[in-house]
């Protein structure tokens, strides 16, 4: 049964060997002060995080029911009596600027929680340069992350996971800004990017089909 268990920290063995700031980072002279601070970073992380991805899913949820509703009033305008077709018409107007207002104020937002994101992954990222290399756990997640779309990761791998640990200017090219990222672009940019296209769309067929039944061409 000893054979299982894990040995412990003699004058010999290699926990013996950190320095006075490793062995209270890793929490190994009893104080355990660097596990608190880097799970508050991560939980800081993950607050900010979480209101970010359900900030993006309530915006867009909510522009695919205005959309929606869109759908229906253009329907209202090819079926109603053309006197009566332009009431859906404003409607329809009123509701894309809305929209689009929102869109954009929304997609700001989203944006500056993007931004708090990417501060508390710098913090941790700077604070795992005073942990040995082995455990830059979430520094090793980031590496793993940048690898999927950029060629230089082993360049910048080998200086992050050295002795010494990255620069601010290394830094920051691991963890990115917001609207540098590949997913983040195709979320934050093109995304909306489509929605507006689409409720441009949506205004010039509502507008024009009631043009064209007041004009006659069309029934």
């Amino acid at each position: 049964m000893t054979g299982f268990l894990p040995p412990r920290a003699t004058p010999d063995s290699p926990a013996s060997e950190r320095t006075p700031l490793q062995q209270r980072l890793e929490g190994l002279d009893g104080s355990h002060a660097a596990a608190p601070q880097l799970g508050f970073m991560l939980a800081g992380a993950q607050w900010r995080d979480s209101w970010l991805h359900g900030f993006r899913s309530l915006y867009l949820v909510m522009e695919v029911i205005l959309l929606g509703l869109a759908g229906g009033l253009l329907v209202s305008i090819l079926n109603l009596d053309v006197k009566r077709a332009w009431v859906p018409a404003v409607l329809l107007v009123v509701d894309a600027v809305g929209s689009l207002i929102l869109l954009a104020r929304m997609r700001r937002a989203a944006l500056g929680l993007g931004d708090d994101v990417r501060f508390w992954h710098r913090e941790i990222v700077r604070a795992e340069r005073e942990l040995p290399p082995q455990r830059r756990v979430f520094t090793r997640f980031k590496l793993l992350q940048r690898s999927r779309n950029h060629a230089d990761t082993d360049e910048l791998a080998a200086v992050a996971l050295s002795p010494d640990g990255l620069d601010e200017v290394g830094l920051d090219r691991l963890v990115e800004p917001f609207s540098a990222s590949a997913t983040r672009r195709l979320i934050e940019n093109r995304v909306p990017a489509l929605i507006a296209v689409l409720w441009v769309s949506w205004v010039i067929a509502g507008v024009g089909a009631l043009y064209l039944r007041a004009s006659g061409f069309i029934p």
